[in-house]
């Protein structure tokens, strides 16, 4: 009888140890799943967005709303584009934005803003197109108002071939098709130009 009693027990206890130890890996691989996922939210919650835009921008188009973008350029000018919404086309270097207001900042301090209902940025060379409702307001107090206008950041020079009309507290004057050179606040006006002082009004006034 002892001896089929050692049997017995010889049976038995390897049986309740291997199920302790398979309970204890179960756990073990619980805890560690557990630790990665509590891991992964943490990161997720954490990961700045401009490291996600990073990554999404790498794979896909974008788009994304309240935009602000700041960068400063060689010639030591500053750009500042805010808008209502941009999407980012990467294989046509693209950016196009909604509702758009581009603050120029030259090095020697003076200010231009222009707005419009649509902008287009060629993201490699700068070059920008602005849409609808354009407005160019400097510094100084001169505005400007035509439909389209295009910006070379090369040269930095705006330009338009559309109907323009420039006011200050002085003058008003339209004419047809603009250039102004940023660096030299040197404006031209092309054609069908017309001034007006006070409540004169005068043809074929040279700009200067």
């Amino acid at each position: 009888m002892r001896h089929h009693e050692g049997d017995t027990m010889q049976h038995h206890v390897p049986l309740e140890m291997k199920t302790k130890r398979k309970t204890a890996l179960i756990v073990a691989i619980l805890t560690v799943i557990l630790s990665i996922a509590v891991v992964f939210v943490i990161g997720l919650r954490v990961a700045p967005e401009k490291a996600l835009l990073k990554i999404m921008a790498d794979k896909v188009d974008l788009q994304i709303k309240n935009v602000r973008y700041t960068e400063v350029g060689d010639s030591g000018m500053k750009w500042e584009i805010t808008a209502d919404t941009a999407r980012y086309l990467k294989k046509e270097n693209l950016a196009l934005f909604e509702k758009v207001t581009v603050r120029l900042v030259m090095k020697d301090g003076r200010t231009f803003v222009m707005n419009g209902d649509q902008g287009r940025l060629d993201t490699q060379s700068r070059d920008m197109e602005i849409d609808g409702n354009v407005g160019i307001v400097s510094g100084n107090g001169d505005r400007f108002a035509t439909d389209r206008l295009r910006y070379l950041n090369a040269a930095r020079r705006i330009e338009t071939d559309r109907p323009v009309a420039m006011e200050n507290r002085n003058v008003r004057i339209s004419g047809v098709g603009m250039i102004f050179h940023l660096d030299e606040s040197k404006l031209t006006l092309l054609s069908q130009i017309r001034a007006s002082y006070g409540d004169t009004l005068r043809q074929g006034v040279p700009m200067w």
